[in-house]
């Protein structure tokens, strides 16, 4: 095929470097399958006869680290898209993919490829059915009801695809399966001997051979196969031969496949490996005949898996035939790991009977000894259960749905003869995602991603090419509530609703080991970035038009519904998910009210409920966390929670049922079998008095916004500080967001921290009172008479948190108005139990230096300054959405020690001609993000209507410790951080606000401690107690006179031994 521009592409291959081959462009053949176990093929370690998949891996490239998303519709999104499923509306199972997002396909058509799809397209939502249509009906194939089975416009051709063959559903009979369609028509009927896996096959190798006729298209061909999910279908012919292969049982079989996993390299000889998880099911306890049924389950498993393989060496062959394989590029993945799901009713998929009446039976029913004969066959329908699943994954933890290993972890071939030399045969243990195959396509067509959406996935090109490769990067995952991250050798892992594990993946991969107690700081940060990934991730789809506009968080709730009766068991309402959110259920006739915070579940439960009428239920969290159940008027159970929701939720309003992460302790969907009518939720109604004074409030106070960043120099920004000083403007950092609040508003020249360093000068911004008074005289957990050899002095004690006697900025401002809102976002470094300890309504805990320089927050958030970026507007516009006046701190990392830039940022500053005075790259770039972060923080005041009501202060906590510019990067000032030299405290400080008259400067001296009296004054709050040191700056601000403090003089303190070059 192809043969006039063989010698034409032959001679440019000569000229290309690398190990791909510059040749025509490639064709791409994803093979994807459907709930297999890790182990399951011979080349990952299984018995199961796969001599095609083998041939693919001794001549491909085999991952050993490579993930997927845990469930069928997230990871074909993933694929799909290049995304993290959560981006593109499949967080959950069962929705549809975003039309925003565009698919590989419909990106590779303008590259002048062609496209088709052959198999399990599960990217639909299932078209709901009204009771008079009868589902089941519709279900058993009577297309007479003139239904579609999703969407039309949601099916594979409307999604790039020329060609489809297959099923919109992701669950069905493989002799007769539902919702089969031809391009987008559905297939009303099918012959006798039909067999699923071989018409994806047959299809596939069809198409094929029809881009054969149009020699000079390269092709995208998407093949996804059903097999083996349930339910367990094979043909009898192939299921003879793996008769009487699992009578030793699941533990046999996971310890036999992973000692073929370690002598084929996959895993250290050393790796540690629990026994199966059986959920009590122990093989030697089980009977004959129990023993008999469940070695014939996995014994189908394995046939339709043989059946797979066998197509796909039909396939391989077609692609010899056309003369296509070489120059192929086929990725070979499972959409997760072996599934542990055992069917349990009909309507799912059919009506429990085949198409000419026969019984379709279920687990119970196939035991029994007349009918465990039909096991495999139309006449059976299960599943492979949760000891074989987690025996099919060896020797990883757990199955499908969940972000243990065992769920998420995927066998990858990679096999390409035209572009894999030197790697036939090799298995790669660099870690790559289901969501990187697009972006590796695409890089290898030469297409584009698109200008309106970015994937989250990375080219596996460099891989493929045998380069080194960063893999530094963190993959995140969520689904159900289970969650995962995993960064370098390190993971965090969690079932929904629990708390986090951590293991070293490298030595550990089977997740064996616990380290969260004994590495509780590195769980934290990897926790953290999770859960700033999570909070930057689209809110899933809503399941009710009302839900968009219901909001929870930092609100006193009300819940109210009426149920038809007791006496059935189901979800009546449910708003979030496993992180936050709230739940009314019944479970064997109580009622039960759950509140989840932060993944923790609070719940009361009534008695159990006798009657069979209809019952009116009210359920209350309280402003101060109580919880109250009502049934008919009359208090049936109260509780306390641990608090307020604390964040809008992800998952969106379920009624009837709780089909995305579950808030209670129940599991999905958890279906009501009665009606729920007059659902109500929101806020708890206050009385009239209260709401208006309330409101009157919250409509005149302005808001704040104060800005700490950490050790930056007086010196150190692109702003003319003080026009007299030509050293005030740095000749090499370019800081023009700091630029906007000083041309908004007015900067101090001689304005000072109240300390040299960190902690006490935060103690002093939030108290105004100076470090001195608070004896808080060095920084938190140091003890300064051991740092310095030769230290003979006793060392002066000093305080080592912030007393939770001394009034702070927001307890000021919630005893004069209680409709302000507060949050602290960033570098704490104050101990004393955090910032909720201290007034604040939110925060990110009793953060210290060490967050900031976390080798986790690169390459995409270097010093954290973007999540804490982001963490502050989110919350922001939640307050104004409430219509909250709010104090808001944002406290960054930037510019602390331990330098860290975005990789673009520092090539800017390398491309920049040095500065006399400054050239510091690494100091440079840092300085230059936490600009950029600022940016956004104040784009998104001005895009929420907040300026003119809002003051935004930026000052910092002391000032920088030296580096290597030419002169010191504080100059002209003397000295730097940590001495009393004015370099040492004297700061950057600059307010705008109502009244603040633009570009305006002021030479007035004004210090740390000023700020809290400063707010208070513009809010007339007059009873400061006389501890307070500071002095309003107001009529410096308003330029109508002096400063007053109680003393005239500034003065600092630090008595302990000053760091020395």
């Amino acid at each position: 095929m192809r043969n006039l521009v063989t010698l034409y592409f032959s001679l440019i291959s000569l000229v290309c470097s690398g190990t791909i081959r510059c040749a025509e462009k490639p064709n791409f053949l994803v093979i994807m399958v459907d709930d297999m176990g890790y182990s399951d093929p011979q080349c990952f370690g299984g018995e199961i006869e796969t001599p095609n998949l083998n041939r693919l891996a001794e001549g491909g490239l085999r991952f050993s680290q490579f993930y997927n998303c845990a469930r069928c519709c997230p990871t074909r999104a993933s694929l799909l898209t290049g995304s993290y499923p959560h981006r593109v509306g499949l967080a959950r199972n069962g929705k549809t993919l975003a039309v925003t997002a565009p698919t590989l396909a419909e990106l590779l058509k303008p590259a002048g490829y062609q496209t088709a799809m052959v198999g399990k397209w599960h990217l639909s939502e299932l078209q709901p059915t009204t009771d008079n249509q009868q589902r089941i009906r519709w279900m058993d194939h009577q297309l007479d009801l003139g239904l579609p089975f999703a969407d039309p416009s949601s099916y594979p051709r409307k999604r790039g695809f020329d060609h489809y063959y297959g099923v919109i559903w992701g669950v069905v009979d493989y002799f007769d399966p539902f919702s089969l369609v031809h391009e987008d028509t559905a297939v009303k009927d099918v012959p006798d001997n039909f067999y699923l896996t071989d018409s994806i096959t047959n299809y596939s190798v069809d198409y094929i051979h029809s881009f054969d006729k149009k020699d000079e298209e390269p092709f995208f061909l998407y093949v996804a196969y059903t097999a083996p999910h349930w339910p367990l279908h094979a043909k009898s012919d192939v299921i003879k031969k793996y008769k009487g292969k699992y009578d030793a049982g699941w533990n046999e079989l996971k310890t036999s496949r992973f000692q073929r996993q370690k002598d084929i390299k996959l895993f250290p000889q050393k790796t540690p490996i629990d026994p199966v998880i059986d959920r009590g099911n122990s093989w030697v306890d089980l009977t004959a005949a129990e023993k008999s049924y469940q070695a014939g389950k996995m014994e189908v498993h394995a046939a339709m898996i043989d059946s797979v393989d066998q197509g796909i060496g039909r396939i391989i062959h077609a692609l010899t035939e056309t003369g296509e394989l070489e120059n192929t590029v086929i990725f070979f993945l499972s959409d997760n790991g072996a599934s542990p799901e055992i069917p349990g009713y009909a309507g799912y998929d059919r009506n429990g009977q085949t198409r000419d009446g026969r019984i379709s039976h279920r687990e119970r029913e196939l035991k029994l000894p007349e009918h465990l004969s039909k096991l495999g066959s139309a006449e059976s329908y299960t599943g492979l259960g949760p000891a074989w699943a987690n025996a099919a994954n060896s020797p990883l933890r757990y199955w499908k749905k969940e972000s243990f290993e065992g769920g998420c972890r995927t066998p990858l071939i990679v096999h390409w003869p035209a572009g894999l030399e030197g790697s036939s045969g090799n298995i790669t243990d660099n870690i790559g995602h289901v969501m990187d195959i697009a972006p590796t396509c695409l890089e290898l067509a030469g297409a584009e991603q698109g200008p309106s959406f970015s994937m989250d996935g990375e080219s596996l090109v460099g891989l493929i090419r045998g380069n080194e490769v960063d893999q530094n990067r963190m993959l995140y995952f969520e689904h159900m509530g289970g969650r995962a991250a995993r960064y370098r050798q390190w993971k965090i892992s969690a079932l929904s609703g629990q708390p986090w594990e951590l293991f070293n993946i490298q030595q550990d991969p089977a997740e064996t080991t616990n380290l969260a107690t004994q590495q509780p700081v590195r769980l934290e940060e990897l926790s953290y970035r999770w859960n700033d990934w999570f909070k930057t991730m689209p809110s899933a789809p809503k399941t009710s038009p009302k839900s968009a506009t219901i909001k929870i968080a930092n609100r006193a709730l009300s819940l109210s519904c009426t149920a038809s009766s007791g006496q059935h068991d189901g979800v009546l309402f449910a708003l979030g998910g496993s992180q936050q959110g709230v739940a009314l259920h019944i479970k064997q006739a109580q009622l039960t009210f759950s509140v989840r915070i932060n993944g923790k579940l609070k719940s009361i439960s009534s008695a159990t409920i006798k009657n069979q009428e209809p019952l009116v239920i009210e359920a209350i969290l309280a402003k101060d966390a109580k919880l109250s159940l009502k049934i008919n008027g009359e208090i049936v159970a109260t509780g306390q929670a641990d608090g307020l929701i604390p964040v809008e939720p992800q998952d969106g309003l379920s009624v009837n049922d709780d089909d995305q992460s579950n808030v209670g302790n129940y599991s999905d969907p958890f279906r009501y079998a009665g009606e729920v009518t007059q659902v109500r939720l929101g806020p708890l109604k206050r009385s009239a008095i209260e709401a208006d004074q309330s409101n009157n409030a919250a409509n005149n106070a302005p808001n704040f916004i104060v800005i700490l960043s950490d050790d930056q120099g007086w010196g150190t920004t692109s702003i003319p500080y003080d026009p007299r000083i030509k050293q005030s403007k740095s000749d090499f950092f370019h800081t023009p967001n700091m630029q906007r609040i000083a041309a908004a508003g007015m900067r101090f020249t001689q304005a000072y921290s109240a300390h040299t360093n960190c902690s006490p000068s935060r103690a002093a911004l939030l108290t105004g009172i100076s470090p001195a008074a608070l004896h808080f005289s060095d920084i938190v957990d140091r003890n300064a008479g051991k740092l310095y050899i030769g230290n003979r002095l006793i060392p002066p004690a000093h305080v080592n948190h912030l007393n939770s006697n001394t009034v702070t900025i927001p307890e000021r401002l919630k005893a004069h108005n209680s409709a302000y809102m507060t949050a602290h976002f960033g570098k704490w470094h104050l101990n004393g139990g955090g910032p909720q300890a201290h007034g604040f309504d939110a925060g990110d805990g009793a953060t210290g230096n060490r967050e900031g320089g976390l080798k986790t927050n690169l390459p995409d958030d270097p010093k954290r300054a973007f999540s804490i970026t982001r963490s502050s507007v989110n919350w922001m516009t939640e307050q104004v959405s409430r219509g909250s006046p709010f104090y808001l701190q944002v406290s960054h990392y930037a510019t602390h020690l331990g330098y860290q830039s975005q990789p673009e940022t520092i090539a800017r500053l390398e491309s920049r001609k040095a500065g006399k005075r400054h050239n510091n790259i690494q100091y440079g770039g840092m300085i230059e993000d936490l600009d950029t972060s600022l940016g956004q923080l104040l784009d998104a005041v001005e895009h929420l209507g907040i300026l003119d009501n809002t003051y935004i202060i930026y000052t910092s906590d002391n000032g920088t410790y030296p580096t290597t510019d030419p002169e010191n990067i504080n100059g002209p000032l003397r000295g730097s951080k940590a001495t009393l030299w004015e370099a040492g405290v004297r700061v950057p400080l600059m307010i705008s606000g109502p009244g603040i008259k633009a570009g305006t400067l002021s030479r007035q001296q004004a210090i740390g401690y000023d700020i809290l009296p400063t707010i208070c004054d513009i809010l007339g709050i007059q009873d400061l107690d006389e501890r307070v040191e500071g002095g309003s700056l107001l009529p410096a601000l308003y330029e109508t006179g002096r400063v007053i403090r109680p003393r005239d003089e500034l003065y600092f303190h630090w008595p302990h031994y000053q760091h020395q070059k």
